[in-house]
């Protein structure tokens, strides 16, 4: 193989792997959105069960666009395990948590904002550590939930991140509309 050969095959593979990370956090994005959506649901613990089903999906995805084998089991339990670490998942966390929701006024304003901004930082968080995972090389079986929690972690906090600064720009967007309507 001559040097402009392995060059070209280097640039290939390189282009392969930009394309396979761009379609990666387009369903990251995608799921995230979808997350968010699914935490608006008004029925206690319902919300939990749209937001698994939509991780993974999201995660089995990840595995078709890397071409890893999916294993929902293996993959269930990590999720179980890396939102152990941000969330209070345990049952009496869960229920004070949907107790809350169900308070007049401040339950209603929770739901609505933190509850969606939860769902859509736990999907993206989950859609990072995992892509990252396999764009290495990595697999549904072979996927160490407990090494990844900082990695978990960090994502987590930069989709909180980001959701809070997309609720930010949609209410920013709003009040600019009105006050254009008003000058009309």
């Amino acid at each position: 193989m001559s040097e402009q050969d392995t060059s070209e095959a280097i640039e290939q593979e390189f282009l392969r792997q930009d394309e396979l990370s761009h379609q990666a956090n387009e369903s990251i994005k995608k799921h995230s959105i979808y997350a968010a959506v699914g935490g608006l649901v008004p029925v206690p613990f319902l919300e939990m069960a749209t937001s698994s089903t939509i991780q993974l999906r999201m995660i089995a995805q990840l595995s078709d666009i890397y071409e890893v084998r999916f294993s929902e089991n293996a993959v269930k339990n990590a999720v179980g395990t890396l939102i152990a670490t941000v969330v209070p998942v345990t049952s009496v966390g869960h229920v004070t948590y949907s107790l809350f929701r169900s308070v007049p006024v401040v339950g209603s304003v929770f739901g609505v904002v933190a509850i969606p901004a939860l769902a859509a930082a736990c999907t993206y968080a989950l859609g990072k550590v995992f892509a990252a995972h396999f764009a290495s090389g990595g697999t549904t079986l072979n996927f160490n939930a407990e090494a990844m929690k900082a990695s978990f972690k960090e994502k987590f906090e930069e989709g909180k991140r980001k959701a809070s600064e997309f609720v930010g720009k949609k209410g920013a967007k709003a009040p600019a509309a009105e006050t254009g309507a008003a000058a009309a």
